[in-house]
């Protein structure tokens, strides 16, 4: 159990590092890529990334608001996607759940029992 608490506190120390900054986690010549990557998407997506991430920061920046993410993949990859699509600013990573395996009925009765249940 030590062993994992402190791969999970390294993996918060991480994304809180990177969240805002991807591309110094990367490295210059990867960075490049994703970057290219990323308008390629834009471009043949009709910027939908960039409609949802500003989305999701009017929604993080309301005072009483805040996004929870609930995926079926497993979380350390789920934390990587979030980072590659610049979510990181938008999602902390308190609030991301991964429903792997405890099923998305136990993450949703976690959700509710803390943050309540008059949630949407």
């Amino acid at each position: 159990m030590r062993k994992l608490a402190f791969r999970y506190r390294r993996v918060k120390e991480l994304y809180s590092t990177y969240k805002n900054n991807v591309g110094g986690l990367l490295g210059p010549a990867k960075r490049d890529a994703w970057l290219q990557l990323r308008a390629e998407v834009e471009a043949l997506t009709d910027s939908w990334l960039t409609h949802a991430l500003k989305s999701l920061s009017i929604i993080s920046s309301r005072s009483n608001c805040v996004n929870v993410l609930v995926t079926t993949t497993q979380l350390i990859p789920a934390l990587a996607k979030v980072l590659l699509y610049s979510l990181g600013s938008v999602f902390p990573i308190e609030n991301i759940y991964s429903a792997t395996k405890i099923g998305k009925e136990s993450c949703f009765e976690r959700i509710v029992s803390r943050f309540g249940t008059n949630i949407t």
